[in-house]
């Protein structure tokens, strides 16, 4: 037994001075290698050390709004992310770092319908039942017109004229209504527009895949709903609300009108419900002699007169080539 104690005795005394030496303490509060002395000029938590993020004292440190004024017209705010953002006046809204005057401000949309601003642009949303109009599409129109001329700007480019299937607007050269209520007088440019299709409209064999109007197409689309808001019916059934364009129909026209000069005559061919077709003069010329042909007296059947006045129809296409046309309504 007093044998075993004199070799238990030295081992626990040399584990006891090799774990205490002062040389190789770490948590001597003297020690200036110690991560934990709060005099170590190492120690990342000291708030004294000029690299310390948390410091206060930190020459990095910078405010997010500096330099940010939000155009004068709002306040620089930091969000959760440390990021700044605009808090604008009333009247502005915040488009990046800038406060810009709202630009809903004013617009009502008609009163159906609500201003948002989508890439600092307003556009109305309008109510079901109501369709977007006007020349920067800032109104609500009801989609199925109305009957009389009360309130009916007709954008400041025409004339509202009442019928008794509606009142609609006969609008300025240069304007045309932007849908079927016949509500206001927007830009040619705006309305008899190209787009993507799938058809072979140079009559070459080869399906294309974009069609844009010609000068032609365009003109003879605004006197084609000139014509439908001036033309007094006397008593027979005809309807005067504009037709939108087709810009599909109107390159099969295209197709058509080639074909026929080609062939050098006419024809009727590949269309959607009637077609009209003509040579010679001009688009408004031909308009002109659709209506008052000596076989065009108010709509007899099938006459060009009626097909450009039919009730129950929503669309037409136009096509020309050279002085060829074709006018695809349905």
């Amino acid at each position: 037994m007093q044998t075993t104690h004199k070799f238990i005795i030295p081992l626990v005394l040399s584990i006891f001075f090799s774990n205490c030496s002062p040389d190789s303490d770490s948590n001597n509060t003297n020690n200036v290698n110690n991560v934990n002395n709060t005099n170590n000029t190492n120690n990342t938590n000291n708030t004294n050390n000029t690299n310390n993020t948390n410091n206060t004292n930190n020459v990095n440190n910078t405010d997010p709004c500096e330099g940010v004024e939000c155009s004068s017209h709002g306040t620089c705010q930091v969000d959760e992310n440390v990021q700044p953002f605009c808090d604008c006046d009333t009247g502005y809204v915040a488009s990046g770092l800038e406060c810009l005057e709202n630009p809903c401000g004013g617009v009502e949309c008609s009163g159906y319908g609500t201003c948002n601003v989508e890439e600092g642009t307003a556009v109305c949303t309008c109510d079901n039942g109501y369709t977007a109009g006007g020349i920067d599409l800032l109104e609500c129109f009801p989609d199925n017109g109305v009957v009389t001329c009360d309130g009916v700007t007709c954008s400041g480019n025409g004339q509202c004229l009442e019928w008794t299937d509606t009142a609609v607007c006969n609008c300025d050269n240069g304007y045309v209504p932007s849908g079927r209520h016949g509500m206001d007088c927007i830009p040619l440019d705006l309305v008899c527009i190209g787009g993507a299709i799938d058809y072979d409209y140079d009559y070459d064999g080869i399906n294309d895949s974009w069609f844009d109007p010609n000068a032609n197409e365009c003109l003879q689309y605004e006197a084609f709903n000139r014509v439908r808001a001036t033309h007094d019916p006397e008593d027979a059934p005809e309807c005067h609300r504009p037709l939108l364009w087709s810009i599909l129909w109107a390159a099969h026209g295209r197709n058509h009108s080639i074909q026929m000069e080609e062939q050098g005559g006419l024809f009727h061919d590949d269309y959607p419900m009637s077609q009209n077709c003509a040579y010679g003069s001009t688009p408004e010329g031909q308009m002109d002699m659709y209506m008052t042909g000596p076989s065009e007296p108010h709509c007899p059947d099938l006459s060009h007169h009626c097909n450009i006045m039919r009730c129950g129809v929503n669309n037409v296409g136009i096509g020309f080539s050279g002085i060829f046309s074709t006018q695809n309504i349905f």
